[in-house]
């Protein structure tokens, strides 16, 4: 697994959602941010393209990424409870003490990404493909992870109770020290 690719100078964004409005309306990509402690709730950023950037003590509860492409991004302690990631594209990104409760992933990809310390109870990830992927110490309490594709799929410490694992193959998941 290879570590998100962080440049060690990044801009720092205080408005968020004004920064991102124009290259959204044009469909260019942004990179190299670092975002702290960003509040939004029922905000809408489909098919953003971040990329080498950081969240860092953000809420975007509620919010819209709906095809949106994070490559290379780490989030630390970030909620995105309850918010639409349809068709999301995530590629060596870092999820440390975030939460996705009730948040929709489904049709979403992801390679290469470590989550960690992190709460996805209630989440959707029906259809999502999820490649060289490590979880350590995650809540997925009453998940729903169907028709999902597993490869290279790892899982310590963490939390399956009350999932939906629906035309989802195990065969190759080791369950052994998480909770079920």
């Amino acid at each position: 697994m290879q570590n998100p690719k962080i440049p060690k100078i990044l801009e720092s964004v205080d408005d968020f959602s004004s920064y991102v409005k124009e290259p959204l309306l044009d469909e260019l990509p942004i990179s190299e941010l670092e975002i702290t402690k960003a509040l939004f709730d029922f905000e809408g950023y489909p098919k953003l393209e971040l990329r080498k950037s950081i969240f860092e003590n953000c809420t975007f509860t509620n919010c819209n990424f709906d095809k949106a492409s994070f490559i290379d991004v780490i989030f630390n302690n970030c909620d995105f409870s309850n918010s639409k990631l349809y068709e999301t594209y995530f590629e060596r990104c870092h999820f440390v003490s975030c939460k996705f409760t009730g948040a929709n992933l489904s049709d979403s990809v992801f390679k290469q990404i470590l989550i960690k310390a992190s709460k996805f109870q209630y989440t959707n990830f029906d259809r999502t493909q999820l490649s060289d992927v490590k979880f350590e110490s995650v809540d997925f309490t009453e998940a729903s992870i169907s028709e999902a594709k597993l490869k290279r799929f790892e899982a310590s410490k963490s939390k399956f109770v009350k999932n939906n694992f629906f035309k989802t193959s195990l065969s190759t998941v080791d369950f052994t020290d998480n909770e079920l």
